[in-house]
């Protein structure tokens, strides 16, 4: 296959690990539909003026294949590859809300709990964040997920109240659980966890994010704190029934009226539901990355869209080019 028939993208990283997950997401998603090369930038470092951004973007830069497309996640990305735009072509894309003005950019694919009051043909909204979970057909209706948050902005935290919640899921459905903790999960919530005698053979603990995203895509039940929305999205794509482990609300904003608005539209399993099967809730799952790669395949130039061979996206990550 030649060059000329191979989609070249660019990739602004900002070292942040959401940030990155996004554009890895949409990177796989773009790579079903058609023949990629990526090539990463790093913009790890803030410039303090444009004039150092410029300098900072157009180093190496030329060194590059001439891009058909720029993605970036996080608002240090903006400039630099607004910048790459006008000196090496191709079509800009945002994963977020950006700081700058919509128009600014190709293509805003903006999460729907972000307000945006803006009517423009490269705007699209998305169900959450991007992410790499997509709907599964190999989901195990007894084996379960249990996602565990922490302290946040939007809902008061209690390690007791979120414990009796799992233990009584733990002892109330047929599932084998497994419960994923985070960085932001305080530590004496698995000791309250393990209080109670039906928790002795749980795993529960930090996982490689490799582990749980298989476990995403096999788990045929979920349950989820609610202070995370990204994790709620996840869950809700995969396909999986899936219950909310509820938190006391400490002020309104947009990520509890999008909460809210998933509730009203019967996503979530009550706790006290005993079905495993995971074809509910009945609305189907749809992968976001997906249907955003679709949206940006239309700006991409009439190349052949050639399934490629499975490729290791870490390693583009790691600033190999795939």
């Amino acid at each position: 296959m030649s060059a000329s028939d191979t989609a070249v993208v660019w990739r602004f990283l900002d070292g942040r690990t959401g940030h990155e997950n996004q554009v890895l997401a949409l990177s796989e998603a773009i790579a079903r539909r058609r023949n990629c090369r990526f090539y990463d930038i790093s913009v790890n470092a803030a410039p303090i003026s444009l004039s150092q951004s410029a300098v900072s973007t157009n180093h190496g830069c030329h060194l590059l294949p001439t891009p058909h497309l720029l993605i970036g996640a996080g608002h240090r990305t903006h400039i630099p590859m607004l910048l790459a735009r006008r000196r090496f072509g191709g079509k800009a894309v945002v994963l977020m809300k950006p700081t700058l003005p919509c128009h600014f950019f190709d293509a805003c694919l903006i999460p729907h709990h972000d307000s945006v009051w803006i009517t423009h043909a490269g705007v699209l909204r998305t169900q959450g964040v991007l992410h790499r979970v997509r709907p599964s057909d190999r989901l195990c209706p007894r084996t379960g997920l249990m996602l565990i948050g922490g302290h946040s902005r939007h809902f008061d935290w209690d390690s007791q109240t979120v414990a009796v919640q799992a233990h009584r899921l733990i002892t109330q459905t047929p599932v084998t659980w497994t419960v994923a903790i985070s960085r932001r999960t305080p530590p004496d919530f698995l000791q309250h966890l393990y209080s109670h005698p039906a928790t002795a053979t749980i795993s529960a603990g930090t996982l490689p994010a490799s582990e749980l995203l298989t476990l995403m895509n096999t788990a045929g039940r979920i349950a989820v704190t609610c202070d995370s929305m990204s994790m709620i999205t996840e869950s809700l794509s995969s396909g999986a029934a899936v219950s909310l482990i509820r938190m006391p609300l400490s002020k309104s904003c947009r990520i509890s009226r999008e909460l809210s608005r998933l509730v009203r539209t019967g996503r979530f399993l009550e706790q006290s539901d005993k079905q495993v099967s995971p074809s509910l809730p009945t609305q189907a799952p749809v992968s976001e990355s997906d249907r955003c790669a679709a949206f940006i395949d239309q700006m991409l130039p009439q190349l052949p869209e050639i399934l490629p061979q499975s490729a290791d996206y870490r390693r583009a990550l790691a600033g190999v080019p795939v």
